[in-house]
């Protein structure tokens, strides 16, 4: 954990001292003031829904050892005994120059990890492996924002050897940011499809913004290419790094084979790499979580790591909350991937539930699919069409967008009497709840700002 003299900081910073003395020592950095600890440095954020300026008070009752505030800020807020106060311009800027500040005295190597889906799972997965050869911190939750990474960043120590960082982004130019102040040596693109098309407008430009990763990498560093994404293939053409590939379809560096579906859960496979078949177990459920194995298996075996360890660290990987966690209520199986959707992703837990062995009937739960601008109506009404093509016995939609997945899979042959049309989620869990029975599956996904987990909550309160 960061641990600094805040006159440090200040020439990191580039702040001015306006209260306090500058020898004095601060460890971690926060900010929020709820979680602040005592000689922590507090760092006042102006966000969309809070200003950590209105929570200056707290910080000094709570001890800050130093707190840095914005030079528009008015002084008369901070009041009585304080720590060392710091004025910057930008505070956003000043966190992040301060974690870069941080980040090259550290001597770890980081693996960066984006893709418009399985940033998180391959994060989890890849650190379940490099644990068992190196001393790994991982990105915590999915703090993978301008924020959030160097949040994650000021975790770092001297005896960690490998940094798995999760890299998310809404825009342009993010990406790259976040590579400036990480200094990736390993890159991995998941994939790249529709999703923060509010900003990016098209699908190219989310693929230039993903693609700002690899352009970060030099040609001693390593890019994790998946080779059945035609977009993430291309951008591996002009890449500089040493490029690996993976993949289940097209010739790869590192490919799956013999894949056998498990009985309920997860797939038997072999992985061909260094001229060997593997055999593999993946104990998650879809098609997505094979190639977010083979991305951290890639990832692994660049970093040495043998095949032996790699098997053992994919079965000890555990999913974060919300992404296909299987549970089961009153003998009804509920596969719960609440976390986020997007076109790609609502396509993929389609395909898993009208697979997934179960005595009794399918219910698909859908919340709207957020960010995607122009593409939004075009999309729900595309997801209805699928619907209807497939094995699913009850559609449940929640929210306005959402309705439009239920009117297009009607118009394209579903039952209509077999589908709700739910404007909230106490509405969508009555009919559930009427209609469910023992033996029946349920699998609930939409945007995170849908909040499906509601729906799973409620059903099973």
């Amino acid at each position: 954990m960061i641990e600094m003299k805040v006159e440090e900081c200040l020439r990191a910073i580039g702040g001015k001292n306006s209260s306090g003395v500058g020898d004095e020592f601060f460890r971690g950095v926060s900010i929020d003031s709820r979680t602040l600890k005592k000689g922590e440095l507090f760092v006042c954020i102006q966000g969309d829904r809070f200003d950590g300026h209105n929570f200056i008070k707290e910080a000094q009752d709570k001890q800050a050892a130093a707190i840095v505030l914005s030079e528009e800020s008015e002084m008369g807020r901070v009041r009585g005994k304080t720590p060392v106060v710091i004025r910057v311009k930008n505070t956003l800027k000043a966190l992040q120059e301060l974690a870069l500040f941080y980040r090259k005295k550290m001597p770890v190597k980081v693996i960066g990890i984006t893709g418009t889906n399985g940033k998180s799972t391959t994060k989890e997965m890849t650190a379940a492996i490099t644990q068992k050869k190196f001393k790994t911190i991982k990105t915590k939750g999915n703090l993978n924002n301008h924020i959030g990474l160097p949040l994650n960043i000021f975790d770092l120590s001297k005896t960690d050897e490998i940094a798995v960082m999760e890299m998310g982004m809404s825009a342009a130019g993010e990406i790259k940011r976040l590579a400036e102040i990480a200094k990736p040596e390993i890159g991995v693109v998941t994939n790249i499809s529709e999703g923060h098309l509010v900003h990016l407008k098209t699908l190219k430009k989310v693929q230039a913004a993903k693609g700002e990763l690899f352009d970060s990498l030099s040609e001693k560093e390593t890019a994790i290419v998946n080779a059945d994404d035609p977009l993430v293939l291309e951008l591996a053409k002009s890449v500089r790094a040493k490029v690996i590939t993976y993949g289940i379809y097209k010739g790869a560096d590192i490919k799956a084979e013999n894949i056998c579906p498990m009985d309920r859960e997860g797939f038997k496979l072999s992985v061909n790499f260094s001229g060997k078949n593997i055999p593999i177990c993946i104990p998650f459920l879809g098609e997505c979580n094979i190639y977010n194995a083979l991305a951290a298996i890639a990832t692994s075996w660049s970093l040495g790591i043998a095949p032996d360890d790699i098997k053992q660290g994919l079965m000890a990987a555990k999913l974060l909350a919300n992404r296909f966690e299987v549970s089961e209520h009153r003998g009804v199986t509920i596969i719960n991937d609440s976390y986020n959707a997007n076109p790609r992703s609502m396509k993929e837990a389609l395909k898993i539930l009208a697979k997934y062995k179960c005595k009794g009937r399918r219910f698909f739960i859908v919340g709207e699919m957020l960010e995607l601008g122009d593409l939004s109506k075009p999309a729900h009404k595309a997801l209805g069409v699928d619907v209807a093509k497939y094995s699913i016995d009850y559609l449940v939609t929640v929210g306005d967008l959402s309705s439009h997945v239920a009117k297009s899979a009607v118009a394209s042959g579903m039952n209509k009497k077999n589908t709700a049309i739910a404007s909230g989620h106490e509405c969508a869990v009555a009919f559930i709840k009427k209609h469910s029975r023992s033996g029946d599956c349920l699998l609930v996904k939409g945007s995170r700002g849908s909040k499906m987990e509601e729906v799973v909550r409620r059903f099973v309160a």
